[in-house]
């Protein structure tokens, strides 16, 4: 097979050789190590053979001495399609228009896939990555990617990792954080655990400071449960003040309301369809449509992207959106109170152990109609961790005088 190619790539002719000495032709082509391929005799003075250009213009200057003629009736290789293709310059201006393509296709980045956590800013760091030399239509041999991976990190603290990798001329990021740390309290400062809500003290565990409820103690919210200032632990012991820490468990009580119109609209499609079409090259937009794509309230917008990609690593940077337009009309439906009792109270109830630290033991409701409206009220008992810690103003007593002492004037 690679004989072949190679001897196309040098052209070939297939000959018609006649004469009344066709045996001396072929001792003068093989004296002269002209090579005759495919070699056919159809009478006493006729022949046809395959032999390359190279053997053929050899021949020329020896045919005098065989007495044979030599006519061509084929030509066949790579120099004979170049010599037809020669005055067609739009064809070769394709093909050089296609190995341009083919370099702008391996050299550049033309598709950027992101998988960025919620934690982040998906916007800044795209903005910071393109500000470092990845966007669209970027040279890949200009990204460094181990010093933008440090770059990067450096101008997002709340950033725990980053990766940039390319695959032919597409490139995936991926990057995660940690949402940032709220206000703390000095950990040096006189802090106390207070109450976030109203209770009945469940179990109190004081890590330090000193506990001033128990089990059964009905507290409000901001009550003191673990107070900073401890008071001494031994006859000769003094009063200090520390950073209070504990946990306090109680039974809670919850409530929550909510409310629902009976009369809502349902939408009911007319089998009315729209398509716009728009062509993405590169970073523009070219709108094959007239007027805007912003349309009223009665229909549904659905966008697909159209990539055009040899494979999963190569990527064109065209691209063709297709917004379709689902029409529909919108009717008044009639419910009734049991038919969204139990959606309003599987909301209500998960709305609710969503905002608690802890677990609900109970809980009761009513669900009735008021002012063409479905009305529910929730009352949920829990038990749940109620301490917060907050800045202790306690100060240390005054040490009482001792007996006999004169008084302090």
């Amino acid at each position: 097979m690679l004989g072949r190619l190679l001897l196309l790539a040098r052209g070939q002719v297939r000959v018609r050789v006649t004469g009344a000495s066709l045996p001396r032709f072929l001792n003068l082509c093989a004296f002269h190590s002209l090579t005759l391929r495919h070699m056919k005799r159809t009478a006493w003075d006729e022949m046809y053979a395959t032999m390359s250009v190279a053997d053929f213009r050899a021949l020329r200057r020896y045919m005098g001495r065989t007495g044979c003629r030599v006519h061509i009736v084929r030509r066949r290789g790579a120099p004979f399609t170049a010599a037809r293709l020669r005055p067609r310059y739009a064809l070769w201006g394709g093909f050089l228009l296609l190995v341009l393509v083919c370099f702008m296709l391996c050299t550049r980045i033309w598709s950027i896939e992101t998988d960025i956590s919620p934690a982040l800013d998906e916007a800044e760091v795209m903005q910071q990555l393109d500000d470092l030399g990845v966007h669209i239509g970027a040279r890949i041999g200009s990204i460094n990617t181990r010093s933008i991976r440090w770059k990067i990190l450096q101008l997002q603290p709340n950033m725990t990792f980053f990766a940039l990798n390319i695959r032919g001329n597409s490139v995936t990021i991926q990057a995660d954080g940690a949402q940032p740390p709220g206000a703390m309290l000095d950990q040096d400062a006189v802090v106390k655990v207070v109450a976030e809500r109203d209770g009945v003290i469940k179990s109190v565990l004081a890590l330090d400071g000193q506990a001033v409820v128990q089990a059964g103690d009905a507290v409000q919210a901001g009550d003191t449960l673990i107070s900073g200032l401890v008071p001494p632990t031994r006859e000769e012991g003094e009063y200090h003040l520390t950073h209070a820490r504990g946990e306090v468990e109680a039974y809670t009580l919850r409530t929550a309301q909510a409310a629902r119109a009976l009369t809502v609209e349902e939408k009911h499609y007319t089998g009315k369809v729209r398509r716009q079409y728009a062509l993405i090259l590169g970073n523009r937009r070219l709108n094959l449509y007239i007027g805007s794509g912003i349309t009223g309230g009665t229909c549904d917008k659905i966008m697909e992207t159209k990539t055009l990609r040899l494979s999963d690593s190569v990527v064109f940077p065209v691209s063709l959106v297709v917004q379709t337009y689902v029409f529909y009309e919108r009717e008044p439906v009639e419910q009734s109170v049991d038919d969204v009792r139990v959606d309003m109270f599987s909301r209500a109830l998960g709305g609710v152990a969503a905002d608690m630290d802890g677990t609900v033991t109970g809980h009761s409701e009513t669900v009735a109609e008021e002012n063409g409206a479905a009305v529910l009220r929730m009352s949920v008992h829990a038990v749940e961790q109620i301490g917060a810690e907050a800045l202790d103003d306690s100060k240390i007593p005054a040490p009482e005088p001792e007996e006999g002492a004169a008084p302090q004037t």
